[in-house]
């Protein structure tokens, strides 16, 4: 790749981080073709350093095949669902492809313009500011707007006294945290800084102040794997008493959300995995085409509900790369997580990929954060680290 083309995605690549803590704060809404469309300012720099990356010869990571692989799947499988939904109708699903085709050649982009020991080191450093300009962001809300019932008139959940932050939800904003924490935790496993140290106790805090239950067993898992590949169980052990101990203490003001005994959200996780396999049976080989899961809850289950934000998504991942992908789909998609998993050192930056793969994994199977698009670009950036 050419200097120019380099310095251009390395620009875009600052401004995504810029951009990352504002969260839906920055979102906007457009019309095209009668189809409202989401668009956020950091997919529009992830779009840019797509067609910065394709428009000239560029150098091909070892996980480029089966990635593309998955992509051609994902492709047809959207051109399949027209004959079903008709062409006027996938054209959001159509967007949301772009996305994920643009998110996903950001792995690309990124394996070669990044170099250097220090250029990684800073990238990782800034990887951890921005979790944790989010987990202040957080508390802002958490402090001013504790009561956000509000939101659910325009799609999106209710909650009162949780720290929801930028992203208007607990769950993918406690993904991000746990991340952040992470990246601290590792970094202050190999450095002894006490900065790192701060941090990773400002993160692990923010986290429980969530109360979200998936965000916890995904933290545990994370640093179980980093554990594991340190040969020391002490931060797992160390990690899992403070969790303990802060959610015995953490406040149960008014509100539901705030019990961490609920039940009502595992009955509506599970009814929602029961619509996503009904769906899934309905187009098992080549699915319903990615992301048209609200035209296929209302065609297959006659949910006309679709001005929610969680309409087009399924609480697994797994589930709705399933659904929307079909079995070709998911194989390939298998076959792309473990061509980018593999080959994984035991260098810091491996050390904290993989933890971080981990509770992603773990989270994922909760909540349908593994294609959310900060989610899928912090990801990028740290995936490209251990190379």
């Amino acid at each position: 790749m050419d200097k120019t083309k380099s310095k251009i995605i390395k620009a875009f690549t600052l401004l995504f981080l810029i951009l990352f803590p504002f969260g839906q704060l920055i979102r906007s809404e457009v019309v095209f073709f009668g189809t409202n469309i989401t668009i956020h300012p950091i997919d529009v720099v992830i779009v840019l350093i797509f067609l910065t990356t394709i428009s000239g010869p560029f150098s091909k990571p070892q996980f480029y095949k089966s990635m593309t692989s998955f992509l051609t799947v994902a492709v047809f499988s959207l051109l399949f669902s027209t004959s079903v939904f008709g062409v006027a109708q996938v054209i959001k699903g159509a967007f949301y492809l772009l996305r994920l085709i643009s998110y996903l050649f950001f792995f690309v982009a990124l394996f070669n313009v990044v170099k250097g020991k220090e250029a990684k080191n800073t990238i990782y450093n800034l990887l951890i500011a921005v979790a944790a300009i989010s987990a202040i962001f957080g508390w802002i809300q958490y402090f001013r707007f504790p009561d956000l019932r509000s939101l659910f008139y325009i799609g999106w959940d209710d909650h009162l006294y949780r720290l929801i932050g930028t992203f208007l939800d607990p769950g993918f904003t406690s993904i991000i945290l746990v991340f952040g924490f992470l990246l601290a935790a590792v970094k202050f496993i190999e450095e002894k800084k006490k900065i790192f140290l701060l941090l990773s106790m400002l993160l692990l805090l923010s986290v429980t102040f969530t109360y979200a239950r998936a965000a916890y067993v995904a933290l545990l898992g994370g640093v179980y794997v980093i554990s594991k590949m340190k040969g020391n169980f002490r931060p797992l052990l160390i990690t899992s008493l403070f969790l303990l101990a802060l959610t015995l203490f953490l406040p149960r003001p008014a509100g539901y959300g705030v019990m961490l005994e609920r039940t009502h959200s595992i009955y509506a996780k599970l009814t929602n995995y029961g619509q996503t396999l009904n769906i899934i049976k309905e187009v098992p080989l080549f699915g319903v085409g990615f992301n048209n899961m609200c035209l296929a809850r209302e065609k297959y289950l006659g949910d006309r509900e679709t001005t929610s934000h969680a309409c087009s998504g399924s609480d697994s991942s797994l589930l709705l790369i399933f659904a929307t992908t079909g079995v070709l789909g998911t194989l390939a998609f298998i076959k792309f997580a473990y061509d980018l998993l593999k080959g994984s050192g035991r260098n810091l930056y491996s050390t904290a990929f993989l933890g971080s793969s981990a509770a992603l994994i773990i989270h994922s199977f909760f909540v349908n954060s593994l294609f959310y698009p900060w989610v899928l670009g912090f990801m990028a950036i740290l995936a490209i680290l251990k190379e």
